[in-house]
């Protein structure tokens, strides 16, 4: 073959080839496989009514869901039984496997919050693995807890403190989603048992770090009230 002939050839083909490769990148763009493509719309609906349901259902969930609500107002002569108390704190963090795991997730499964339940009796942090309480002190401190003078009758209040030397990586916002967790698990078994419950920010907290001799490494994030409502 001529090889000026073979050189024409060649250069057309390297073209078309070219072009080719450039059509089929473009084409390419648009497959969903594709992480520099947009990506694909989706085919659903732009408002999806969701089917109403049966609220008078007997589940336990359903109907503690169904009454959970804040809780403001609290009876000061009726303190927590010791089942109550028991069935409170389990729900809340207890462990419910054999292996420790407990009822609300935590990142890691390192654990960092602790449970602090001031009651007329004293302090006492709970321990999840022994399902026990044991105190920390022996004051009653619960009117100096909060800032809101509702919330000082309560018959418990909660103190989530976060023990920083145990958060993974010390990412803070996974013990707090973790209190996050707790406080749902012990609103609802607060409302399947009859009671109140709030989470509430108003804490004095450095009189009650300072009441509870917190060390460097702990934080006293948020606190939650609980027992009997007027």
């Amino acid at each position: 073959m001529d090889r000026r002939i073979f050189l024409k050839r060649a250069s057309t083909f390297a073209v078309g080839f070219w072009a080719f490769m450039r059509g089929v990148q473009a084409s390419a763009k648009g497959l969903p496989s594709n992480p520099d493509g947009p990506a694909a719309a989706a085919s659903g609906p732009e408002v999806l009514a969701l089917p109403p349901f049966e609220k008078t259902s007997p589940f336990p969930l359903d109907q503690a869901l169904l009454s959970r609500r804040t809780s403001r107002s609290y009876d000061p002569d009726l303190p927590l039984s010791q089942s109550q108390l028991s069935r409170l704190l389990w729900a809340a963090d207890g462990a419910n496997r054999s292996d420790g795991k407990r009822t609300a997730p935590s990142a890691v499964a390192k654990y960092p919050v602790d449970l602090l339940a001031a009651l007329p009796g004293g302090v006492y942090r709970y321990e999840p693995k022994d399902h026990r309480l044991v105190r920390v002190l022996a004051t009653d401190i619960r009117e100096k807890i909060p800032s809101q003078d509702g919330f000082k009758k309560a018959a418990m209040h909660v103190l989530y403190v976060i023990n920083k030397d145990v958060v993974p990586r010390g990412r803070i916002d996974f013990a707090d989603l973790e209190i996050g967790c707790i406080g749902q698990n012990l609103f609802l078994e607060a409302v399947a048992l009859g009671l109140g419950s709030c989470i509430y920010a108003g804490v004095r907290y450095d009189d009650v770090a300072k009441a509870l001799a917190l060390k460097d490494n702990q934080t006293l994030r948020i606190a939650q009230a609980v027992g009997p409502i007027k």
